[in-house]
């Protein structure tokens, strides 16, 4: 079948948007991954529920695109202007919906696809909700003690029981909660290896005039190797604390 000069430019339209639209196809890919592996989950540590709005719609972008370009060259041979009508204005479209769509890539160097794929968000939320609570119970004992706590002992009376609520995370099917350690230092981040996620650690200078807050979590959906919770996507200038998920608490020198 010859094609003429309208379905011609059709077509060519239409490879252009599967390019673009493939480019995005990670995302789906590792959706369905992370689904598949926790279906055969065995002994990892699991975010309960990690999938989120944004989540699933990036798990679905791609497929959506294909979709809808399919639908589109359904006319190409009945009308076929139509046709490159309907998909320049996809094209028009698409690259600037990929311009918020996320990717799989540490670094960024693609044209589409230029945020990071939100995997981590719904543990992130958690663990970061969790850090501004006992933020909060940190900064009630030091208007009342004059600083921050600088033993296990009045960590634990400023803390009480909020250390160990529920986290976002579980384990063969159990429900694990957050813990609590204690760090003295000059007051800067914790960042080592953990041995679940849900842990929070205290650093706090022996002064306690400045502390920080850090959590351990998977930064994925499933993980046997717990790590340090990493911050969301910092736009604009450096991280701070080496981009990871912290909190600061510091009183004014007097």
């Amino acid at each position: 079948m010859r094609l003429d000069g309208w379905q011609k430019t059709a077509v060519a339209l239409a490879a252009m948007l599967v390019l673009i639209s493939s480019a995005q196809l990670d995302e789906t890919i590792s959706a369905v991954s992370f689904w598949w592996r926790l279906s055969r989950e065995k002994g990892e540590f699991v975010v309960a529920h990690w999938w989120t709005h944004y989540t699933i719609a990036s798990a679905l972008f791609a497929p959506v695109w294909l979709v809808l370009i399919a639908g589109v060259l359904v006319f190409v041979r009945r009308k076929p202007w139509l046709a490159v009508i309907a998909l320049s204005t996809l094209l028009i479209i698409e690259p600037i919906s990929c311009a918020s769509a996320p990717t799989t890539g540490i670094e960024h160097d693609e044209i589409f696809g230029l945020e990071e794929l939100p995997y981590a968000e719904a543990e992130r939320a958690a663990d970061r909700e969790h850090l501004m609570r006992i933020d909060n119970r940190l900064e009630s004992f030091a208007a009342g003690q004059g600083r921050f706590p600088v033993s296990v002992e009045s960590l634990k009376m400023a803390v009480a029981d909020l250390a160990f609520e529920k986290s976002p995370y579980m384990r063969q099917g159990r429900q694990i909660k957050f813990d609590l350690r204690f760090v003295m230092n000059q007051g800067t981040p914790y960042s080592g290896q953990s041995e679940k996620p849900g842990i929070v650690y205290y650093a706090v200078n022996p002064s306690g005039t400045q502390f920080v807050l850090t959590v351990s979590g998977l930064n994925t959906p499933i993980s046997d190797q717990p790590s340090m919770m990493k911050e969301g996507t910092f736009v604009g200038g450096k991280q701070p604390w080496g981009g990871l998920l912290a909190i600061e608490g510091t009183l004014p020198q007097k």
